[in-house]
């Protein structure tokens, strides 16, 4: 009876053990490959050239003016504007300044420039010369002479000094008007520098015995001074109110051998006036004219 009990619970295990299943291994996993790499997205395409601005439409071409008359005009609006301006400029500060500075002021013998293209020889045989009244051969009555004032002191410098503002024409009058007289008071010394524009005037008589008054005339625009005494009776110049309508002059006085001097002039509009702007044109009988008598001291 012990042995028969003892042996079933072997038989029991076999078969619970046959009863189970048997396990198959399980192998083990292999790695994952490795992700791909996403791929790159494709280049947006080029973003077309916007098509080019059409230029703006060229003005319509006007007709030209003539070219000489929009020169006129000019032309015109210019010297217009100058005239507008001048009677307000302070030109007699401005040119007395200006002649002061030139060179020392002080009395000169008077002797004539040499023979120069420049001055288109106008002194002829008696160039360099010292005019002398009692000579009326080598000065005779209405002629006209170049002289330098205030001089360097070098006749050859002066005579190629361009400066027109230290010129001046020398005048024996006509025997009309005194020119024949062995005295200082035969002679007048206009300034080359015209009282309109500055252009350069000249004594040009028509004949040797001609006592018109109508012999200083400026070629630029036809303004005519008259002597003795310098008013401008015709031209541009003539139509200036005083004292711009006169041409300066100088002081000349004679020594007792007959030699001829410039006096220290006085820049002033009454005495011998302010080159390239004017004069009183009484002064000439107020002052040069007893001077050159010897009638009053310079």
């Amino acid at each position: 009876m012990e042995d028969s009990n003892d042996s079933e619970p072997s038989q029991d295990k076999t078969s619970e053990a046959e009863k189970k299943p048997a396990v198959t291994p399980v192998p083990p996993a292999r790695p994952a490959p490795a992700a791909a790499p996403a791929p790159i997205p494709p280049r947006p395409a080029a973003v077309p050239p916007r098509p080019p601005v059409a230029p703006p439409a060229a003005p319509q071409p006007q007709p030209a003016k003539p070219a000489g008359r929009r020169w006129f005009l000019r032309l015109l609006v210019g010297v217009s504007a100058i005239l507008a301006i001048i009677p307000f400029v302070p030109w007699e500060s401005y040119l007395l300044s200006s002649v002061s500075s030139t060179g020392a002021l002080q009395r000169q013998k008077v002797v004539l420039d040499l023979n120069t293209t420049a001055n288109r020889n106008a002194n002829g045989a008696v160039a360099g010369q010292n005019v002398n009244v009692n000579d009326l051969t080598s000065f005779p009555p209405n002629g006209s002479w170049l002289v330098t004032y205030p001089s360097s002191g070098d006749v050859s410098l002066d005579s190629q000094n361009p400066d027109t503002f230290q010129k001046f024409d020398l005048i024996r009058l006509p025997s009309a008007l005194g020119g024949s007289e062995k005295s200082a008071s035969a002679f007048v010394a206009f300034s080359k520098v015209c009282v309109h524009l500055w252009c350069s005037p000249n004594y040009d008589p028509q004949n040797s015995t001609n006592s018109s008054f109508e012999t200083y005339q400026c070629p630029c625009h036809g303004s005519i001074y008259r002597p003795p005494d310098g008013l401008a009776i015709a031209g541009p110049a003539s139509l200036q109110p005083a004292p711009t309508n006169a041409i300066p002059m100088l002081t000349l006085t004679a020594d007792s051998n007959g030699d001829l001097w410039i006096e220290v002039p006085s820049w002033d509009v009454d005495h011998n006036g302010v080159i390239g702007y004017g004069r009183n044109y009484e002064s000439y009988q107020d002052y040069i004219l007893p001077v050159a008598e010897g009638k009053e001291k310079p």
